[in-house]
């Protein structure tokens, strides 16, 4: 089927949530048994990593990874005993869209688990609209469908250092690193990059300790310094001048807005 036939299903069906859950390894709603739902599974990892299997087909997942089970296919999660898992799980009820494969992206630019996040908290409401539940149901399983056709078509393109970057963010990484990786040199690999995410490698990598740092301002009593170096900064100062640069307020402010946004 083309990818303008999918769309077409999207656009004119009602898809209905079935599940939708924010949870993690603690939870009682994981099922590590062989198990097969009658409607699309997609999962959004906010942290961890692990393996699953789904009709046969072996997955690494990890951090920022969304993963599409179709209807009706067989999948395992596998119980891991290091990085913790935290997920965004939703069945969709969509019985015209039949997918032929299961699904693995990276967010490269976070757009992924926005919507996933939009879903959870208007599923969560008291009384949730069903316009807006559809309309964030469609456009998600429309990126990710758009997505997955392009990383087709691109699909070995700087994959060892973005893998690379995704799973060693926190530390320090040189262009040299990534570029043995590839095969290729230093100034290549900076063009090849730019091209592809249209971003510099540092901008990346800071984008990525940023979304992380946000976490932890939401989530712990961290302090400034404590949080830069947890996500990889070598300096608060630098961490805050970079937090300012891609968030637009300082992390203090970007704390403090939340905690009130938080109790109202």
């Amino acid at each position: 089927m083309l990818l303008d036939d999918y769309y077409n299903i999207i656009q004119n069906s009602r898809p209905k949530l079935k599940f939708c859950e924010h949870f993690d390894d603690t939870s009682p709603a994981w099922n590590f048994s062989r198990h097969n739902h009658p409607y699309i599974e997609l999962m959004y990892f906010f942290e961890g990593k692990g393996n699953l299997e789904v009709s046969g087909t072996r997955m690494s997942v990890s951090l920022f990874d969304t993963v599409v089970y179709p209807a009706h296919w067989e999948h395992q999660e596998e119980v891991v005993s290091e990085k913790k898992r935290e997920i965004i799980c939703l069945w969709i009820d969509l019985p015209e869209l039949e997918l032929k494969e299961s699904i693995q992206l990276k967010d490269r630019d976070n757009t992924l688990s926005q919507i996933f996040r939009l879903i959870y908290l208007e599923a969560k409401r008291e009384e949730p609209e069903p316009l807006l539940l559809e309309y964030e149901m469609k456009l998600l399983l429309t990126l990710i469908l758009r997505n997955n056709s392009e990383n087709k078509d691109h699909k070995d393109e700087l994959a060892n250092a973005l893998q690379y970057i995704h799973t060693h963010f926190t530390r320090k990484i040189s262009l040299e690193q990534l570029a043995d990786l590839e095969h290729i040199s230093k100034s290549y690999l900076s063009r090849r990059f730019k091209k592809h995410t249209g971003m510099t490698v540092i901008t990346y990598i800071n984008h990525l300790r940023i979304r992380t740092a946000k976490q932890l301002l939401i989530s712990t009593s961290l302090s400034v310094k404590e949080i830069a170096y947890q996500a990889g900064f070598e300096s608060a100062k630098y961490f805050i001048r970079t937090f300012k640069a891609l968030a637009g307020e300082s992390p203090s402010s970007f704390r403090n807005r939340y905690k009130e946004t938080a109790k109202k």
